[in-house]
């Protein structure tokens, strides 16, 4: 059965093409007697059209009905099936049109008797058609990947926290990732890299709270997560960092000492 996504695309159409002229050299090597008395040119050309309309027509069904929503192996068997009908109708005006109607079919006395006995002895190439289809094309389907092996997490390795089982009060839609605190009057100003909120909170709970993190009490009222600086600078006498959203924060003298050296042991370990 065809498992991939069937398109009428250049390649699929080359391997129609090859397909046709290929296996019309086959049919001539078996001298139907269909076509005994043309021309090989013309019985060579009769048949490599039959073949890549059967051909075009089975792999047109399988993609429509694919793209309907079909799925497997649905498209490729109802594509089977009504290819006889199809490929009976495409036939029959082959062979008129190339002045070769079958002598058997001369017989009937309608059209639709005539049509009923040409579906009748297409049948059988029809299904050799799909079949023949189906092998090339699941030749040439990209291999399966494997499926990936699901990654185990090293358990020495630090998992991600989250930041509202710290501090209860810190809106969800700012996400785990906090950039810095800043302490203003009764309120604390939390900022991530979602964005930022001010909570009723004490500051020096909150930075008591984010003990486990990577951060620094920096400042009296500062409070910053050392992954998301990227720079220090000297500010007159003091210090002051910059971090990954743009934003300054002041580093107290006493501090800087220990800010400094946090911060390379954060770099060494990254």
């Amino acid at each position: 059965m065809i498992s991939q996504k069937i398109a009428l695309t250049p390649q699929t159409l080359k391997t129609t093409f090859a397909a046709s002229v290929a296996g019309a050299v086959v049919v001539l090597v078996l001298q139907p007697e269909h076509t005994s008395s043309l021309p090989i040119l013309v019985a060579y050309g009769l048949w490599a059209t039959h073949l890549f309309f059967g051909f075009l027509l089975f792999l047109s069904g399988v993609a429509l009905l694919q793209r309907l929503g079909w799925r497997n192996p649905w498209p490729t068997i109802v594509s089977a099936l009504m290819l006889p009908i199809l490929f009976g109708c495409v036939s029959l005006a082959l062979d008129y049109g190339f002045g070769n109607p079958e002598e058997g079919v001369q017989s009937a006395t309608t059209f639709f008797g005539l049509l009923l006995e040409e579906i009748v002895a297409v049948t059988p190439a029809s299904f050799v058609i799909a079949g023949a289809l189906l092998y090339l094309l699941r030749r040439e389907a990209p291999p399966v990947e494997p499926a990936a092996m699901p990654v185990e997490l090293d358990p020495a390795m630090p998992k991600p926290v989250a930041l509202r089982s710290l501090i209860s009060s810190v809106p969800s839609d700012l996400g785990n990732d906090i950039i810095r605190m800043h302490a203003q009057d009764h309120y604390v100003e939390v900022v991530t890299t979602q964005g930022r909120s001010l909570l009723s909170e004490q500051f020096g709970e909150c930075v008591d709270k984010l003990a486990d993190l990577d951060g620094i009490h920096c400042h009296r009222s500062h409070w910053v997560r050392l992954a998301h600086v990227v720079d220090i600078k000297k500010k007159g006498s003091a210090y002051a960092c910059f971090l990954s959203n743009g934003e300054e924060v002041p580093i107290s003298r006493r501090k800087y000492s220990e800010f400094k050296s946090r911060l390379n042991a954060t770099a060494a370990s990254t």
